[in-house]
């Protein structure tokens, strides 16, 4: 894929944010002094960094590129994105006000990403890792995207569940060998008969992540195995339309939400162990 690199020195006066597309805004209001934008057909990055990662930038740059390639499957970029490279750990649990979650490594909104530097990730930071994380926060950046009804703020509809948000995202970036496998979420489910991997309460979703990003993964699978592409994007296209989730999904899928959580879950999120399911289109209404 083509693309222009630009690097520039940035004013000393704070850029102005883009507007994020999730109900909670970042509470930093440091700026990096340093930019460099990347751009190809569909999308351009914004990134601002300190010159303490300048020698992370390459492999952010490619990183990015790379993720747009992946996310195109879902659809078109309807604004740039800021991605804004945080120096270590606690300003990004600060930025995003999640302290407590040392496995945090980015955060997407909308329009902006707030990646903390791979120099400061404990283990070291491979590239592989590093390329799968920035296309998983572009892929959340570019659903909210799709998802949104026009000028309204994303919030003013129904989220989707965080089994899709993160399954959408962890799928597109091909991290399913990172993920356990239903027999694995078998077996933990058993162990935990009171835990709901679709639907985590917060402590859940930070003390067992591992299981929790694994389950949405499957799920996220099993729902592409059922429908198709088209119909998660049609699901979109039905928000943007004004759509609540549950209405979308119906509609896109001719089956409800909660039945195919339900089945999900019944499956031990194995395709092979489905009953039969509903099926329906991906046309916006």
């Amino acid at each position: 894929m083509l693309f222009v690199r630009f690097r520039i020195l940035a004013a000393a006066a704070p850029a102005v944010l883009l507007a994020c597309a999730t109900a909670r805004t970042p509470s930093t209001t440091r700026e990096a002094p340093l930019a460099l934008q990347v751009q190809a057909p569909g999308l351009l990055f914004d990134v601002r960094y300190t010159s303490a990662d300048a020698g992370e930038i390459g492999r952010i740059e490619q990183g990015l590129v790379a993720a747009g390639a992946r996310a195109a499957r879902w659809g078109t970029f309807r604004a740039g994105v800021l991605v804004r490279v945080l120096p270590d750990h606690f300003s990004l649990e600060e930025a995003v006000d999640r302290p407590g979650y040392p496995w945090l490594r980015a955060w997407a909104f909308g329009e902006q990403v707030l990646l903390q530097s791979p120099r400061t990730w404990i283990p070291s930071a491979a590239d592989d890792e590093v390329a799968e994380l920035i296309a998983h926060e572009v892929t959340h950046a570019l659903m909210y995207q799709l998802m949104q009804s026009g000028d309204a703020p994303i919030w003013a509809s129904d989220e989707p569940p965080l089994w899709f948000r993160e399954g959408m995202a962890s799928v597109t970036a091909g991290q399913g060998r990172r993920r356990l496998s239903s027999g694995e979420l078998t077996r933990w489910a058993a162990r935990h008969p009171n835990d709901d991997l679709l639907r985590p309460p917060p402590e859940l979703y930070r003390i067992e992540k591992d299981a929790v990003y694994s389950a949405a993964h499957r799920a996220f699978e099993m729902l592409l195995h059922v429908v198709g592409e088209d119909a998660v994007r049609g699901m979109l296209r039905r928000m943007s339309a004004g759509a609540s989730f549950p209405d979308a999904f119906r509609s896109s899928t001719g089956q409800g939400l909660s039945e195919f959580e339900r089945e999900a879950v019944r499956s031990g999120f194995d395709p092979a162990a489905l009953r039969t399911v509903g099926t329906g289109t991906a046309g916006v209404p």
